[in-house]
């Protein structure tokens, strides 16, 4: 009884710890000369985002979600994560979202066409703020897969930009 009261007491007093991370994987598709991008995130943190900058509520993966959201995911991400090909500032365009199975997360689909038109890519520089005005403790890690080659990188409010050199 006393333990159960401590942790009760403890738990009470004590500040909530929110954890919030995203996971973004870009792999290189060699047969098809472009990079796939595949983003997992909170849908709350996602809607929380979202919903500050719309006008309404989104309902991610509901009967009733907007018909904006798409737009909506695809403006925040095209200022957010920001990626250049051998210094070359690249767009990528929308595939589309599909929630998870245990309806906590969304996966969010891009891809970016052309981006080995000279034949060979040397650097991959990425700017990455995804959910930093949101979150002060918001970390976003990204997995890059060229071939044989993986690069796991962490950004956060301190570390937003990384560039790779192959």
């Amino acid at each position: 009884m006393i333990k159960s009261l401590i942790f009760l007491i403890l738990y009470t007093i004590l500040p909530f710890h929110d954890f919030h991370v995203s996971h973004t994987t870009l792999h290189y598709n060699k047969a098809q000369e472009l990079i796939e991008i595949t983003v997992r995130v909170a849908i709350d943190d996602l809607e929380k985002t979202l919903e500050t900058k719309s006008s309404g509520k989104l309902k991610l993966g509901s009967p009733k979600e907007n018909i904006s959201s798409n737009q909506y995911i695809k403006n925040y991400f095209d200022h957010h994560l920001q990626i250049s090909i051998n210094k070359k500032m690249t767009a990528y365009n929308w595939i589309g979202k599909e929630i998870a199975k245990d309806l906590h997360d969304v996966y969010l689909y891009f891809e970016i066409t052309d981006c080995n038109s000279n034949g060979n890519i040397e650097s991959i520089a990425i700017e990455n703020t995804l959910f930093l005005e949101s979150s002060h403790k918001q970390t976003n890690i990204v997995l890059i897969e060229f071939g044989d080659i993986n690069y796991n990188l962490n950004f956060n409010k301190d570390y937003i930009r990384e560039t790779i050199v192959f």
